[in-house]
């Protein structure tokens, strides 16, 4: 699996409105200088360094996984955890 910037950008886009966030909200908090830098990694035009990397996820409140690859292992233990408790609580109304 390669790298791809659009993605990556979408994704980043996709989280910081999640947060209700602008480009410039999103910006000042990480420090940067102007919102240029996170509009053009958005658009995929640029690629962030690993340590911006880290502080948008922390930022966002996204993992690096969901940012790099659409993959969020945390979100899927905890969907996946969730539907057996649905399906224990399920079982126990059928029998009641």
């Amino acid at each position: 699996m390669y790298f791809n910037a659009k993605e990556f950008g979408k994704r980043l886009q996709s989280a910081r409105k999640m947060r209700g966030l602008t480009q410039a909200e999103l910006a000042e908090r990480l420090g940067l200088s102007s919102k240029q830098h996170i509009s053009r990694i958005e658009r995929g035009e640029k690629s962030c360094s690993i340590d911006l990397l880290v502080d948008l996820s922390y930022a966002l409140h996204v993992s690096t996984d969901y940012l790099l690859k659409g993959e969020d292992p945390v979100r899927e233990r905890n969907k996946s955890n969730l539907l057996a408790v649905a399906a224990q609580i399920t079982k126990i109304a059928d029998e009641i």
